[in-house]
Formats: structure tokens, sequence, C-alpha cells
């Protein structure tokens, strides 16, 4: 009986919204919200991986956006990931010209206790892609769930990469 005390969390599957359903919420007054998939090509995947500074696990990827009137409102990226063994899901939502405007776990597979929370998500708010976005510099790392707080480090910076590959400068003049 004394062994349970020490047993690992057990992981319960939560999942909070359906990508419809967060893209919704994320942008209620869009009167269109259309998917956009990219195959990375080699140069863009490498392209990507230089400015997030992490590796790739894909190089197919879906860019939502979200108009109203034919006027841009925002964008959002679905990351999926394995934070320890077990996946999460995020939204990862940017403004037209590419902050994060917020971040929107949709499943976390993971014992809660490892989850980050909307407080946390928050500080990556209003960032863009620099120097400073990553764990320790300009985010606080979460006490307990440092996976966890890599593993969102690492889609935000994925997903800023990936609009500024794919939507900003997808020429790849810089």
């Amino acid at each position: 009986m004394l062994c349970l005390a020490f047993a690992a969390p057990v992981a319960r599957a939560t999942v909070y919204a359906t990508q419809e359903q967060a893209l919704h919420d994320a942008f209620p007054d869009a009167d269109a919200i259309e998917g956009r998939s990219f195959v990375l090509d080699d140069a863009q995947a490498e392209r990507v991986r230089t400015l997030a500074e992490t590796d790739l696990e894909r190089k197919i990827w879906t860019i939502h956006s979200a108009r109203r009137a034919g006027v841009i409102l925002g964008y959002a990226i679905l990351d999926l990931r394995t934070v320890r063994t077990l996946p999460e899901a995020l939204l990862v939502v940017l403004t037209p010209d590419g902050a994060v405007r917020s971040l929107r776990v949709l499943a976390f597979h993971e014992p809660s206790e490892y989850q980050p929370s909307e407080r946390w998500l928050s500080f990556f708010e209003g960032r863009k892609l620099d120097p400073e976005l990553k764990l320790r510099r300009g985010i606080q790392q979460i006490t307990g769930a440092t996976l966890s707080s890599q593993s969102v480090t690492r889609a935000v910076r994925t997903s800023l990469a990936l609009f500024q590959v794919l939507i900003a400068d997808p020429k790849g003049a810089g």
C-alpha cells in the first residue's frame, strides 16, 4: 500500500476542444476561416529549423487564415507534439503581422500537473520570433513541468518560423 504513494501520476487524456471549435473561438468575428496545407521543401524546412532553432517533427503543416469582409484577422497553426511520452495539441493564434495573439491547449494527455496554465501561456502573447523568446530568457520555465514548458516554447517558435517562411516572406528574401 505504501508503494502507491510513490507511483507515477496517472495520465488522463483531456481533450478541451476540437480544432474547429478552437478556430471559431479564436476568431469569433470571422466570416471565413480557411486552412491551407503546405508541404515544406528542403530549403523551407531548413529555414524554419534555423529560425525556430528547433527540429521539425514533420514537413506538412496547415495554416488557417481568418477573414472578415475580406480583411485578414489573423492566422492559426495547430501544433501536435509529444511532451514526455504522450501528445499535446496546441493552437497558436497569430495576429496579421505574425505576433502571438493567444495559445490554446486543445488536448493534453500527460498528467494534469504538467499542463501549462493559462496564465503561463499568456507570457507568449504579443511576442514575435526573437532571441529572447526562449526559456530562461524572455520566457519563464514552469517549475516541475520542464518538458511541458520546452514543448510549448518549441511549438510557438516553430509556428512563428512557419509564418515567417510561408506567409510573411514566402520567396525567402529575408
